[in-house]
This record gives structure tokens, sequence and C-alpha cells, in this order.
């Protein structure tokens, strides 16, 4: 291992977050790649704020651990998945001297932030985000916001993925669906369904989240007879993959991502996007690179894309290549370990 401080020893960095892997959502699959790149040349330990433990309890539990963390072995360098954990930073004297980062990935930052979690991004060493789009909307909400290292993400992509001609006319959406982020658009696609199936009797729309507005959308779906429409709660990642497989046409009309793993993951499997004008789709995948960028979210401006790319499995193909493409050249999971590596070059070189 590589000697970063002069010591003629490893650096020991602190990787704060939630947990690793698909089971912690999109920061979980986010804070894999960050360990794997940290660790390229760092000694990295990690300190677990454990969310399905009741709050008062896993807060308590994860400052013992940093506390008797540096008792024993202080971090020269502590690297935050969240802005609600760098909040942590000032609480104990001795991480007060360490330099740190912070990752902002999108929602958390697109509110008016004080106390210490604005704290927390004042005075850390370096701050990194998932896109522009994230720091342009988080500096709405806080014009003090300092310098932002932007460092788009990765995912894994498979070698080789279906022609979308043979596929059936389906389209997928993925997402969480809990109340505070309905700006993903689920409802407006129900909303538009109607309208697409009149353009194609047999499309299949499916829907892939699970959480706590679930319920009410599938009350509406049984209320206003929305045909077609199939909800999958629980998915393994191998099942996953095989919606991927399955699908014609990757629906992401969100207002509220500051990235977007699911779309660039679907969009590795040569699917076509559709996204909103204006968001970080617009940024990710410009026009012609793999996604249809809608002006709106009026049911007609969504069903016309969609009935077209379930009808024509030629345009459907051409736009899924294109996605898969962009996605092998700038969105691999080692294309954003060298970025992030880079980024931090001015705190960990």
């Amino acid at each position: 291992m590589a000697s970063g401080n002069g010591s003629g020893r490893s650096r020991r960095i602190q990787l704060v977050t939630s947990g690793l892997g698909t089971g912690y959502g999109g920061i979980g699959v986010v804070s894999a790649s960050v360990m794997a790149g940290l660790a390229w040349d760092n000694d990295v330990a990690l300190w677990t704020n454990r969310t399905s433990w009741v709050r008062a309890v896993r807060r308590a539990l994860l400052l013992s651990e940093a506390l008797l963390g540096c008792w024993r072995n202080p971090p020269d360098f502590v690297f935050y998945e969240h802005v609600h954990l760098a909040a942590m930073h000032a609480v104990l004297p001795r991480l007060r001297s360490i330099p740190y980062g912070v990752f902002l990935h999108g929602t958390e930052v697109w509110e008016p932030l004080s106390g210490r979690r604005r704290e927390a991004l004042e005075r850390a060493t370096i701050l990194i985000s998932n896109s522009a789009s994230t720091v342009r909307r988080s500096r709405e909400f806080n014009p003090w916001l300092g310098p932002v290292r932007i460092t788009w993400l990765g995912v894994r992509v498979p070698a080789a993925a279906p022609d979308v001609r043979s596929k059936a006319p389906v389209a997928i959406i993925v997402g969480r669906l809990v109340p505070g982020e309905r700006g993903k658009g689920h409802d407006s696609v129900l909303g538009a369904w109607p309208l697409v199936r009149r353009g194609v009797p047999d499309a299949r729309l499916v829907i892939i989240g699970n959480g706590a507005d679930l319920p009410r959308l599938e009350r509406r779906v049984r209320r206003e007879e929305i045909p077609g429409v199939e909800f999958r709660p629980r998915l393994t990642d191998l099942e996953r993959n095989h919606a991927y497989e399955s699908a014609r046409v990757f629906l992401f009309p969100s207002r509220q991502e500051g990235f977007g793993l699911a779309p660039v993951e679907a969009a590795g499997w040569g699917i076509p996007l559709l996204g909103l004008a204006g968001t970080v789709m617009e940024e990710l995948f410009p026009a012609g690179e793999g996604a249809v960028l809608v002006d709106n979210l009026e049911p007609a401006a969504l069903a016309a894309p969609i009935i077209k790319l379930l009808r024509d499995g030629e345009a459907a193909a051409a736009l899924g290549q294109a996605a898969r493409q962009r996605v092998r050249s700038v969105f691999q999971e080692d294309q954003f370990i060298e970025r992030l590596r880079a980024a931090l070059l001015p705190v960990l070189p």
C-alpha cells in the first residue's frame, strides 16, 4: 500500500455510511463504490449508521463507535456519505481537527440547511457531488455553499444486452414509493397510461419499488381501472436484471433525483430512456444519446414518445444502443472510481 502522509504507513480513512450494497438503496451502492476507490491504496474502515434501528439508539451507537475508534486509532481523513452523518463531526472533540469530506446526493441538500448540517458543509475539507444538477439546485437553497467537485457515478455494465426489437411492449419505472418522493413521476405515468394503451393495446407497465406510498398507487390503479399495470415491490438483484432484460423502455420522468442510478443501469442493458427536460437526465443523457426528453408531464406529452418506442422496434433499438454506448464510455463503475480519486487528490495526494 502507498504511504499518503509521509510517515511510511498507509493513510487511515474512515468511511461513515448507512451500509454497503444494494440492500441499502442507491446510497448503499454508491458507498460500496466509494469504499472500493478509497481502499485502493489506503487503510479504510467503516463506521455504520444502522438505519433499521431506532434513531436515538443508532445515533448513540454511531457516536460511541466513532469515539472509541478515534481513541484507539484516529483516522487521517473521514469521508461522510451523507450530510446528516457529517453533522456528527463537530460533536466529538477528537474529530474536529481531522480533515473530512462529504458526498452530496440530491434532495438532502435541496432545502435550506442550518445548524450542524450547515456547519458540516461549511467546515468540510472537500465536498463531492454526483452531478452538476445536484449542486445547482443545492445553491438555490444554500447560496453560501462552497466549491464542490463533480463526480458522476458509475454502474456495472453487462457484457451483452438483448435486442429490444425482440421484446414485448413493456415499460418499467423503478424507484422508492414514499409519500415524500412523489416527484419521481409515478402518478404522471399512471395518468398517461390509458393513452398509451389506446395506442398499444397490449402494452404493460411494470412499477418496481416498495414503500409507504405503494398502497395508494395500487388503490388508484384499481379505482381508475388503469389497464396493464403490474406492481413488483421487492426484487432480488437477479430479478431486477431479468426485468431489464424484458423491458422495451425505461421511464424516468423524475424531478427529484440528483443522479439516478436506476436509469443508468437500465441504459447499460441497452434500454432506451424517457426523462424530463431540465433535470439531471438532460445532463447525463443529452438529446440523441440514449434518452427522449419530454418538456412536461401532461398525459399526452408523456404518452406520445412511449407509444413510439413501444411500437417502433427500430427506433427503440437505435436509442437503446446509444444509451448503452453512453454508459460504457462514461458511467461504468471503474470510471466513477477514477473520477472520485482524481477529485480527492487535493486532500489525498
